[in-house]
């Protein structure tokens, strides 16, 4: 739960005196959702000194100054009795055993040592992840933290976070169905990273012969062989009338597998998404009822970032389990939401140096070829009404902030798929909507997309930031995108 601090975390303490401007400031930048408790702004413990400890002296804890002892004077707050929920559900996902969290969050023994140096990370949002706009839509598996959870932790530890006993601990939650898959595959060899910190890798696996018939994948897991060092895991799947494309770009490269950096190396989506992995993601499933066909003879494309920061590079041979039926009641697909001009070179998707708000924006009617095209596979004609189910949005690093949305003929409101106001390259997912968004044949789908080009926001080349110069459209490290990419099904 630990951003990078440039400053001293013992001066970054967040006391219980100055909790009503952090929770006025958090306030301001996420609601909760339905159902879920918040406290007022009252957060006063009635001694004069807004310490909650009683002693007068606004030191956090029991007054003498050392955090961390655990008495928890003058706070009813636990770690056991209130803490731990919030941290296992949000936090040990990732700050787990080998996970990519630079420390474990799984156990009292882990978070007392680190405690004190969450705060700040918890205070400006940056921890957990979690990019989406709380305004726009609820999503499944949200592991932010409400505005009342956060409260709590930040009283926790600003009253000297206290251990409690762990007889008030809270039954373990009941954990989710387990997920089994049908057959796994393995990439072709161990991999071990050659790009610092970030290495992009694609790598070519035949789909299992013995599936003579088209299938349907429910779900996907990831089994990350170097968890430590695996930022994201994504699968696109080529139809055997396309898998030379890629088979063409596997065999330039004379390593293993090809460097990819903005999707599987081509974006005419001759390589379809198919799932993905991010740390702290459960395996992906498709909504019930639904699934993605794959046709015997398909190539299955995976694309890895491995992120060395927090680990050495060392070989990998990660795996992938899929969940497949013979039958679904709604086919579904993956679809890109983007303005094929930019990629053709039709019309540029410039942005200039030194400008700071760069904005493009496509819409695309229901009836556009585009989705002719990708939900051909669905069977639905060009005006009728489909499902979307989840949502991601795509930029590389100059991008700042993007929003995905339908947009409803003759409606006052338009729907919102997805909205990111704080742009990171680094923390990309895939969000499956608690309810889904009907996309009738009336109906737009609106991307935009903005960036920022000036000195300040450069990505680094060698340790120093790159200077500006004017970029567009491209699969580089150095050119941008304005992609989204939503799940649809029949209904």
């Amino acid at each position: 739960m630990m951003a990078p601090m440039s400053r001293s975390p013992w001066n970054l303490v967040v006391r219980r005196f100055a909790l009503p401007l952090t929770v006025a400031l958090i306030g301001a930048a996420c609601t909760d959702p339905p159902g879920a408790e918040t406290s007022e702004t009252e957060t006063g413990d009635g001694d004069g000194d807004g310490d909650g400890d009683g002693d007068g002296d606004g030191a956090p804890g029991d007054g003498d100054g050392a955090p961390g002892d655990g008495d928890g004077e003058g706070s009813s707050l636990t770690y056991w009795g209130d803490a731990k929920p919030i941290i296992d559900r949000s936090c040990a996902t990732c700050h787990g055993d080998g996970g990519i969290g630079p420390f474990g969050l799984e156990t009292w023994e882990q978070v007392e040592p680190f405690a004190l140096i969450l705060a700040p990370s918890i205070a400006d949002l940056s921890m957990p992840p979690w990019p989406p706009n709380a305004d726009c839509n609820t999503y499944v598996d949200d592991r932010s933290l409400t505005l009342a959870e956060r409260e709590l932790l930040l009283e926790w530890i600003a009253s000297g976070y206290p251990e409690g006993d762990p007889a008030d601990a809270a039954p373990d939650p009941t954990p989710p169905e387990p997920f089994v898959a049908d057959f796994t595959v393995t990439l072709p060899e161990p991999y071990t990273p050659t790009q610092s910190p970030d290495d992009y890798r694609c790598f070519l696996i035949p789909w299992p012969e013995d599936l003579t018939e088209p299938v349907f994948v429910t779900g996907q897991i990831a089994y990350p062989d170097q968890k430590q060092m695996l930022h994201h895991v994504i699968s696109f799947i080529a139809d055997p009338e396309d898998a030379h494309i890629f088979q063409a770009l596997d065999d330039a490269d004379p390593a293993s597998g090809y460097e990819c950096f903005g999707g599987p190396g081509t974006l005419d989506w001759t390589g379809r998404w198919l799932g993905n992995w991010v740390p702290g993601m459960d395996p992906w499933r498709a909504p019930a009822g639904s699934g993605i066909e794959v046709k015997p003879g398909s190539l299955l494309i995976v694309q890895m970032h491995y992120n060395t920061i927090a680990a050495a590079p060392v070989p990998d041979a990660t795996s992938l389990g899929f969940q497949i039926v013979d039958s679904v009641e709604r086919p579904g697909t993956f679809v890109p939401i983007l303005d094929y001009r930019w990629v053709a070179g039709i019309e540029p998707m410039t942005i200039p140096a030194n400008e700071a708000d760069v904005h493009h924006q496509v819409a695309l009617p229901r009836t556009h070829p585009l989705f002719a095209a990708t939900l051909a596979i669905l069977g639905v004609g060009s005006s009728e009404e489909v499902d979307v189910w989840r949502g991601t949005l795509h930029m590389h690093m100059l991008g700042t902030r993007a929003k995905l949305e339908v947009m409803r003929s003759g409606a006052s409101e338009d729907e919102c798929v997805v909205q990111i106001d704080d742009w990171d390259f680094h923390w990309q997912g895939d969000y499956m909507l608690e309810q889904p968004i009907p996309f009738g044949g009336d109906d737009t789908m609106q991307l935009d997309c903005w960036y920022d080009n000036t000195a300040a926001n450069q990505p680094l080349v060698n340790g120093e930031p790159k200077l500006p110069t004017t970029t567009g459209w491209g699969e580089g490290t150095f050119d941008e995108m304005c992609l989204g990419i939503v799940y649809m099904a029949r209904k």
